[in-house]
Formats: structure tokens, C-alpha cells, sequence
């Protein structure tokens, strides 16, 4: 029996692991900005402008965290 000194699924492996995380951060992303949306609109009604800048940051960061999850090389 001789010792295996290379898996062949290891980069079909990886390329699940590494799309599974990029659903991941999608999910965050989306949950997040729904997140700052209700911030954002409960700091207006309560004419809280703190409240509003803050769900405003909470959206571009997850913006930004969704759009640079875009540009991440495939694995090949």
C-alpha cells in the first residue's frame, strides 16, 4: 500500500469551501444593510441624527463589504 502524496479533490475542495464563504459574506452583507435600513429609518422618526448617521455607516460597510467580496479571484 503506498502513501497518497497528492489528494486530486483537494482543488474541488477548495473551490466549495471558497464559495461557500462567499455565500457566506453575501448573507452577512444583505443581513447587515437590512440592518442599517432600520437603523437609519427608527433614528429618522425619532429625528435622532446619530441614529441615522450610524445606520447609514452600517450600510456602506456592508456595501463595501459585499461589493469587495466581487472582486475576489477565482480559483482555478
Amino acid at each position: 500500500m503506498a502513501p497518497k502524496t497528492s489528494n486530486p479533490d483537494k482543488p474541488l475542495r477548495r473551490r466549495l469551501l471558497l464559495s461557500k464563504i462567499h455565500i457566506g459574506l453575501a448573507a452577512i452583507g444583505t443581513l447587515s444593510s437590512v440592518v442599517g435600513i432600520g437603523v437609519a429609518i427608527d433614528g429618522g422618526l425619532e429625528f435622532n441624527r446619530t441614529k441615522v448617521f450610524v445606520g447609514v455607516g452600517i450600510i456602506v460597510a456592508s456595501t463595501i463589504l459585499y461589493i469587495s467580496m466581487l472582486f475576489v479571484p477565482d480559483v482555478e
